[in-house]
């Protein structure tokens, strides 16, 4: 179940139903092993639909209405989800994200008071008040391992116990997001992410753009001032699923300049593409950017260290290549499966709520 509404990072509720990713691959493999599943989602309209992707069972998706249409879509919640849930039967959740609107409301209304069981999985924020009644959490860094595993002077954050913690690939569909040899790299980077203030930290990109050639994918209430600002940039707004890879392409380098966030989806997705990722050392570590795929750089010395990567083609096309097998070899469709097999072995051998 998705804790943001689906128009929190994407178009509309047809491109979620569109989409090939592990949202959907890890219902869709948990069903292959003999336990049904569904996937469930808020959004502005109701609606229901089948998902299938390559050998795996086909999936149910279900989008219900949310009640808000103002403030942060985040933090918006659904009556009708909570309510289907109460009369679904389902002995086991699996929530993504612990801080969304929707997935708070569903523990809190619903799975804590009446002690079903539920696992999270972690995303960019790694703690919640929610977390420590999860009978599992899933991780996608060694450094969201590290902070939920170590002690805190938090009064308020509980330790997570090592066996409640399992590792999860970030992985991305690699047929879909490949390199394009006929797609111009008519950019020295390419960025993605929701145009916002804050959190997403543009301002490495605004200081790139004296000098190299720099392209952004996504939409926000922050683009029509950032379009005016610097139209040495191209902002190309939303983009859809399908046309992902090609925007990713033009880039020779993808750069995530945001320090709050420790792997978003689009690092994997433009390593699958043959674009090094490149990002700040101090926000991501070296199990997110290989130094063999990518760059990790430094916030004194991120335009020098970008620069000269890019003007050595060789090492350039090296880590092209080297990002292209990483994501071949961790990143595909199937690289979830351990973890979901490890899930279902620790929630059947303790089949009581954990407090």
């Amino acid at each position: 179940m998705q804790s943001y509404p689906v128009y929190h990072d994407l178009i509309d509720e047809n491109e979620f139903v569109e989409i090939a990713n592990r949202d959907k691959w890890m219902p869709a493999l948990t069903s292959q092993r003999g336990f049904p599943s569904q996937l469930w989602a808020a959004g502005r309209k109701t609606m229901e639909a089948e998902w299938q992707y390559d050998t795996l069972p086909s999936l149910p998706l279900r989008i219900f209405e949310t009640d808000q249409s103002d403030g942060k879509s985040r933090d918006h919640t659904s009556r009708a989800l909570v309510e289907a849930a109460r009369s679904s039967g389902a002995d086991f959740f699996v929530l993504k994200g612990i801080d969304g609107g929707i997935g708070v409301q569903l523990a809190k209304q619903f799975l804590i008071p009446n002690r079903i069981a539920y696992a999270l999985i972690i995303g960019g924020k790694w703690y919640h008040p929610i977390v420590k009644y999860a009978s599992a959490v899933l991780y996608e860094t060694n450094y969201q391992f590290q902070q939920l595993s170590s002690r805190t002077l938090r009064f308020w954050r509980s330790v997570v116990p090592e066996n409640k913690l399992i590792r999860l690939p970030k992985s991305v569909d690699v047929r879909h997001f490949a390199p394009e040899s006929d797609t111009e790299k008519s950019l020295d980077i390419i960025a993605a992410g929701r145009i916002i203030s804050g959190i997403k930290n543009y301002n490495p990109l605004f200081e790139l753009s004296r000098r190299l050639k720099i392209g952004v994918i996504g939409g926000g209430p922050m683009l029509p001032k950032y379009r005016r600002m610097y139209p040495e940039i191209t902002w190309f707004g939303p983009i859809s699923y399908s046309d992902m890879p090609t925007y990713l392409n033009k880039g020779k380098l993808f750069f995530h300049s945001s320090d709050r966030e420790y792997y978003p989806r689009t690092i994997s997705e433009a390593a699958a593409c043959g674009v090094p990722p490149v990002a700040f050392s101090d926000s991501i570590q070296d199990d997110v950017i290989p130094n063999n795929i990518g760059l990790r750089v430094s916030k004194n010395n991120y335009v020098r260290e970008i620069t000269n990567l890019l003007e050595n083609s060789e090492q350039l096309k090296d880590k092209s290549v080297a990002a292209r097998k990483h994501a071949e070899k961790k990143l595909h469709h199937l690289s979830s499966h351990p973890a979901i097999r490890e899930m279902i072995t620790r929630v059947r051998s303790s089949r009581k709520f954990p407090v």
